[in-house]
């Protein structure tokens, strides 16, 4: 498609989608994507804070047709679109700042889109933050591939650990990765209050300055319910129970371990979530993706 004047391009239309509303703004004439109403003006019938269209498509740049996202067959548009300005490339290559938002967030006070465009009346006072939440995006993003990268060996060892007794019948998850966390032994942290002793599959201590408190041991997966109606491992949190008998619960303590991606094993936080069961954030490369989704 040729280029597309930047004068001529219309508020709230995805960059894929300027042709068509240029085309009509040109011929001073609008249709309604469902064809359903057709208008002799351009400027009358679009972006004129009024919903005309039964589909909401002459109000790309307004939340006038916010209100349709409930009804049968849904809008034509999916929302305001943040990278109305830019070539089709470029909202390819900037995702961040080409994204979009529901209809109903346009001019709400809020600052939706990273550079503001939704807020285009002015009041709110939005800043350009694209570039910075790119670059973060670009920092996660080379974090997660080192952790895939630190992986791979993660996955050679339990390959090893497979055939050993000791770890027979427990579920490692995909690709076992989770046995060469347990064979790598405890990983602690000292918050200055306390000190932890994290060793997945096996027991989680607590350790004042009168006596080690056990918080759990061994360790289950905790479930989540999928589309399919079926309960599956959730690879992400190990529930570690059994622990020491808690008199103000009236029952044993109990861990939820949650793993996070990163290409090195840390201990990120623990916090007493409930009475005497405590939340633990632990880093490692077993729960990151498998290297060849990153290619």
């Amino acid at each position: 498609a040729p280029a597309v004047a930047a004068e001529a391009l219309v508020r709230g239309v995805a960059p894929e989608a300027q042709q068509r509303y240029v085309e009509m703004r040109q011929a001073d004439w609008f249709e309604c994507a469902d064809k359903s109403r057709s208008f002799t003006s351009f400027d009358d019938a679009v972006n004129d804070d009024f919903c005309d269209c039964q589909d909401g498509s002459d109000e790309p740049g307004t939340s006038a047709c916010s209100g349709l996202g409930g009804l049968p067959g849904g809008p034509a548009i999916a929302g305001f679109a943040c990278g109305w300005r830019l070539a089709s490339a470029a909202a390819a290559e900037h995702k961040l700042r080409a994204r979009t938002v529901r209809a109903s967030a346009v001019n709400d006070g809020i600052c939706d889109c990273c550079g503001g465009e939704d807020e285009w009346a002015g009041t709110a006072g939005c800043d350009d933050l694209c570039d910075a939440a790119e670059a973060e995006e670009r920092s996660q993003a080379s974090v997660a591939e080192a952790g895939s990268r630190a992986r791979e060996a993660y996955a050679a060892q339990a390959a090893a650990l497979r055939g050993d007794g000791k770890y027979s019948g427990m579920d490692g998850g995909p690709d076992g990765v989770f046995l060469a966390v347990a064979a790598k032994g405890c990983v602690s942290l000292n918050d200055g209050d306390y000190l932890y002793h994290v060793c997945p599959f096996d027991r989680v201590t607590q350790s004042g300055t009168s006596r080690k408190v056990t918080l759990g041991t061994k360790g289950a997966w905790a479930t989540a319910l999928w589309e399919d109606g079926r309960h599956r491992p959730d690879y992400s949190k190990l529930v570690m129970d059994h622990g020491e008998y808690c008199a103000a619960a009236r029952a044993a303590r109990k861990v939820e371990l949650h793993f996070e991606c990163s290409p090195s094993s840390a201990v990120v936080s623990v916090q007493e979530t409930q009475v005497c069961v405590y939340t633990v954030h632990m880093q490692t490369p077993a729960a990151c993706h498998p290297l060849h989704l990153h290619r």
